[in-house]
């Protein structure tokens, strides 16, 4: 009897002993475990997609040189394709067979397209290729003028529309421009073709045919709307002029 008093007499001590410890040792740090998770060399890591660099239009290519000096005779042509609402219609001033200037005008209703390039732009670089053509380079697209016996031949690309037409997507195609002709002659592939247009359009009735004159009065009413000298030169820079 007297050992069960003395062990109930200090059982309370005894039980406040034994809680101390249990909380000291949930506070003491331990050691990870000896057997860590390990990562499998076979599983390949997946890592966030790098964004492209962007494409500089203006550096150099390889094998392009430096332009021979303007010469020869001067000949200018002025050519259209197409209906008063589906058209293109180009511009063209050469010296020698070089190509001193294009200005390029393209319409599908409502929609059109402007652009003027003269070689002594700064803002462009023109070259000769190694085959013999002229590349011109812009920040906003690129083109291939190869001379012919016969024609001028125009590539168009990747030009951005966003900058000559106001609209998204490229322009690509190529239009030709004939030589020594009593009445100019032009034909086109690709630059007046649905395929590639913004779906707004692409989805968008074929423009009605017009008479194939009906673009010159027009482009003269204009003229006599505006400045003389905005005008001057409209017969062979259309685009300049906004027509």
């Amino acid at each position: 009897m007297r050992r069960f008093a003395l062990s109930a007499r200090y059982l309370p001590a005894l039980v406040s002993v034994l809680l101390g410890a249990c909380a000291q040792q949930s506070l003491v740090m331990r050691p990870p475990p000896p057997q860590l998770a390990r990562i499998d060399p076979q599983v390949e890591m997946i890592t966030p997609e790098a964004e492209p660099d962007e494409v500089d239009r203006m550096a150099d290519v390889k094998g392009d040189r430096l332009l021979p000096a303007l010469g020869g005779a001067l000949e200018r042509i002025d050519c259209k394709v197409g209906t008063e609402d589906l058209q293109a219609r180009m511009a063209v001033e050469a010296r020698g067979g070089q190509i001193v200037s294009f200005a390029y005008y393209s319409k599908w209703r409502p929609r059109t397209c402007s652009l003027d390039m003269q070689r002594d732009d700064p803002a462009t670089k023109w070259r000769l290729t190694a085959d013999g053509a002229t590349r011109v380079q812009t920040p906003h697209g690129s083109f291939l003028i190869r001379a012919l016996a016969d024609a001028y031949e125009f590539q168009f690309l990747d030009v951005e529309r966003q900058k000559f037409c106001g609209m998204d997507g490229y322009t690509n195609g190529r239009m030709t421009i004939k030589r020594q002709r009593a009445t100019p002659e032009c034909s086109v592939a690709g630059l007046l073709d649905r395929e590639g247009l913004p779906r707004m359009m692409a989805d968008a009735p074929s423009p009605p045919p017009a008479t194939q004159d009906a673009a010159p009065r027009r482009v003269q009413t204009a003229c006599r709307e505006a400045s003389a000298e905005l005008c001057a030169d409209a017969a062979f820079y259309p685009a300049a002029a906004g027509f």
